[in-house]
């Protein structure tokens, strides 16, 4: 039998008002839109994450336009990035969460994206549980599921912040 390996998508697009992220997984097979965020700071958060995964060399342009950005993400990192767009949804302080991503990407929080990508994990396997309201167009995560994730990984992330602090001084 043939397993075909994931690949992750980041992909921004520009709306009438602001901008959209996706966060997709798939193959060649097919593709599944797991995360949408949107919002004033979409853009600003995209490109915190395409910066710091750049400097890792671990994103690849697929396509650009005027009103889209497609990137496709380094296997290993593809799901420590879906984690980390649970753990940045309505976040408002942006500069302190695209700060944290990239010393989690450069080896400051040992564990920390092991943790993201159990989180990701976590969310798609609780989120097959939770009944779809409606048929429009959904996503594989459910709302319900990501907003409680995402305050657990907040809070998580503050103690190893907290923790990393008081190691340094």
């Amino acid at each position: 039998m043939y397993y075909e390996k994931p690949a992750y998508y980041i992909i921004l697009k520009k709306r009438r008002q602001n901008y959209e992220i996706l966060y997709n997984i798939g193959g060649e097979s097919s593709v599944t839109t797991v995360l949408r965020l949107n919002g004033k700071n979409a853009n600003i958060i995209f490109r915190g994450i395409i910066n710091a995964l750049a400097r890792q060399g671990a994103v690849i342009p697929s396509r650009i336009s005027e009103h889209e950005q497609v990137y496709s993400i380094r296997e290993d990192l593809g799901p420590v990035v879906g984690g980390y767009l649970i753990l940045i949804r309505k976040a408002r302080n942006i500069k302190k969460w695209n700060s944290f991503f990239n010393d989690m990407l450069n080896g400051q929080y040992v564990g920390v994206a092991k943790a993201l990508s159990l989180f990701l994990e976590l969310a798609i396997e609780l989120s097959k549980t939770v009944p779809r309201k409606s048929i429009k167009k959904t996503y594989a995560l459910s709302p319900v599921i990501v907003e409680a994730l995402s305050s657990s990984l907040k809070l998580f992330a503050n103690k190893m912040i907290k923790f990393r602090e008081r190691k340094a001084s």
